[in-house]
């Protein structure tokens, strides 16, 4: 197959910090070579764009570009929060897991909508690191922490998705990470033979039509299996492989762009949703989602977990065709991080 791997770009690139906008929210912009990320610390820390030579893979809801959400100290939060219903911004962004213990069946709304304080850890040709903190949510007593690190030397960038205790008792989550996509694309998720589930897939039956649609959407091949999201249809796919990764080839008006995510493996441990790695593609609306598991764990008072993420953005001359093209694409990331 040829791809052109993101470790075929140029080895080194300057990395370049600069405050801007984006779609009418206030924004820091890191940029290096082809890639640019948009992060917007006003609505949830996010990262609200993904570009590649140009072009936006990232998901924004046009009716919400450009607002925030008042959220002063004095507010009933869950009121609140019920008032406004789902807000989908956009964008990358930490969930916490599992989705049950949400209250009022949405995301919490300081996390999740919430102004994040934001502070420049480095900043100079060489690297570029922003740190974009929570308020602490007034329902879980959780804060959260997204620092995203651009380097010259590498083609790959990394999130780190914190979270931390703020709370006077125990508290029980997972990490999760979710990035809004922009249809159509194609999502492949590494399948493990002592999987749980059949076949190495979790079809999410309480999510949309994913059990009906699921002969048309979804092809195996051995170790990995392909989610077509070309098209509208409510359906989550997940897998608990023992490797970290998902793939995902997006059609954009300069030619298909490549975007890996991983993050490590905990054997052991349970996940939130059952999966490490997820697919969600959305009804009437032109996304979907690629989602990353961290494990439930047990945070005392002021404890803190970290899970790592690391993501690329890259060119694809033709999509894969099988598990062998896909692990050619992955393989350099993946073997990276070991």
């Amino acid at each position: 197959m040829d791809v052109r791997h993101p470790t075929d770009t140029a080895a080194t690139a300057p990395v370049r910090l600069r405050q801007g906008e984006h779609k009418g929210w206030d924004a820091w912009w890191i940029e290096r070579g082809p890639l640019a990320l948009a992060l917007v610390p006003q609505v949830g820390g996010r990262v609200m764009s993904m570009q590649w030579r140009g072009h936006d893979i990232a998901f924004t809801m046009a009716g919400l570009e450009g607002q925030v959400a008042d959220l002063a100290a004095d507010v009933d939060v869950r009121a609140r929060k019920r008032m406004l219903g789902w807000l989908l911004w956009g964008g990358e962004k930490t969930w916490l897991a599992p989705q049950p213990g949400w209250t009022d069946d949405l995301p919490f709304l300081d996390l999740d909508s919430g102004g994040y304080t934001h502070e420049i850890l480095v900043n100079d040709e060489t690297c570029a690191s922003v740190r974009m903190t929570s308020p602490t949510c007034r329902e879980t007593g959780i804060e959260i922490s997204r620092t995203v690190t651009v380097s010259a030397d590498s083609a790959t960038w990394t999130v780190s998705h914190r979270i931390t205790n703020r709370s006077d008792e125990p508290a029980t989550w997972a990490v999760w990470d979710v990035s809004m996509l922009t249809r159509p694309g194609r999502v492949y998720l590494p399948v493990s033979g002592g999987s749980e589930y059949p076949g190495g897939l979790k079809t999410f039956d309480d999510v949309g039509a994913s059990v009906a649609r699921c002969p048309a959407v979804v092809e195996s091949d051995i170790g990995v299996v392909a989610v077509d999201c070309s098209k509208p249809g409510s359906f989550k796919y997940g897998v608990d492989a023992d490797e970290g990764w998902s793939l995902g080839v997006f059609r954009t008006e300069g030619g298909l762009v490549g975007h890996v995510k991983q993050v490590p493996v905990f054997p052991g441990p349970t996940y939130g949703h059952g999966c490490i790695s997820d697919v969600y593609n959305a009804g009437d609306l032109p996304y979907l989602e690629m989602e990353m598991h961290g494990p439930i764990v047990v945070l005392a008072p002021d404890e803190t977990f970290e899970l790592a993420e690391r993501a690329t953005l890259f060119d694809v001359t033709e999509p894969p065709t099988g598990e062998a093209d896909v692990r050619v694409i992955v393989a350099p990331i993946v073997d990276a991080a070991e």
